[in-house]
Protein backbone atom coordinates (compact mmCIF):
# COMPACT_ATOMS: atom_id res chain seq x y z
CA UNK A 1 0.00 0.00 0.00
CA UNK A 2 2.32 2.73 -1.16
CA UNK A 3 -0.50 5.19 -1.81
CA UNK A 4 -2.17 4.80 1.59
CA UNK A 5 -3.13 8.06 3.25
CA UNK A 6 -1.23 9.06 6.35
CA UNK A 7 -3.82 9.20 9.11
CA UNK A 8 -3.21 11.07 12.36
CA UNK A 9 -4.29 10.80 15.95
CA UNK A 10 -6.03 13.73 17.66
CA UNK A 11 -2.75 14.63 19.36
CA UNK A 12 -0.79 14.60 16.09
CA UNK A 13 -3.43 16.67 14.33
CA UNK A 14 -3.55 19.11 17.23
CA UNK A 15 0.20 19.65 16.97
CA UNK A 16 -0.09 20.22 13.23
CA UNK A 17 -2.88 22.79 13.69
CA UNK A 18 -1.35 24.27 16.87
CA UNK A 19 -4.43 23.42 18.92
CA UNK A 20 -5.15 21.38 22.01
CA UNK A 21 -6.13 17.72 21.50
CA UNK A 22 -9.35 18.45 23.41
CA UNK A 23 -10.28 21.00 20.73
CA UNK A 24 -9.84 18.35 18.04
CA UNK A 25 -12.03 15.95 20.01
CA UNK A 26 -14.69 18.62 20.57
CA UNK A 27 -14.74 19.57 16.88
CA UNK A 28 -15.10 15.87 16.05
CA UNK A 29 -18.10 15.49 18.36
CA UNK A 30 -19.67 18.66 16.93
CA UNK A 31 -19.13 17.45 13.36
CA UNK A 32 -16.88 20.38 12.47
CA UNK A 33 -14.09 18.14 11.21
CA UNK A 34 -14.31 14.70 9.59
CA UNK A 35 -12.96 11.68 11.42
CA UNK A 36 -12.42 8.03 10.63
CA UNK A 37 -13.56 5.65 13.36
CA UNK A 38 -11.18 2.68 13.19
CA UNK A 39 -12.79 0.89 16.14
CA UNK A 40 -15.24 1.92 18.84
CA UNK A 41 -12.71 4.14 20.59
CA UNK A 42 -9.95 4.58 18.01
CA UNK A 43 -10.37 7.65 15.81
CA UNK A 44 -7.99 8.88 13.13
CA UNK A 45 -7.93 11.95 10.94
CA UNK A 46 -6.95 12.60 7.33
CA UNK A 47 -5.21 16.00 7.57
CA UNK A 48 -6.12 16.92 3.98
CA UNK A 49 -9.83 16.26 4.65
CA UNK A 50 -9.69 18.22 7.91
CA UNK A 51 -8.04 21.16 6.17
CA UNK A 52 -10.68 21.12 3.44
CA UNK A 53 -13.51 21.06 6.01
CA UNK A 54 -11.99 23.96 7.95
CA UNK A 55 -11.46 26.01 4.77
CA UNK A 56 -15.06 25.41 3.66
CA UNK A 57 -16.31 26.39 7.10
CA UNK A 58 -14.18 29.53 7.03
CA UNK A 59 -15.44 30.44 3.56
CA UNK A 60 -19.07 30.01 4.65
CA UNK A 61 -18.53 32.18 7.71
CA UNK A 62 -16.82 34.85 5.62
CA UNK A 63 -19.79 34.93 3.22
CA UNK A 64 -22.19 35.28 6.14
CA UNK A 65 -20.20 38.15 7.57
CA UNK A 66 -18.27 36.32 10.26
CA UNK A 67 -19.46 35.52 13.72
CA UNK A 68 -20.11 32.12 15.19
Amino acid sequence: MNDAKELMTATELAKLLRLQPDTIRLWTCEGIIPAIRVTGKVIRYDPAEVELALRERSDKRARKGGGR
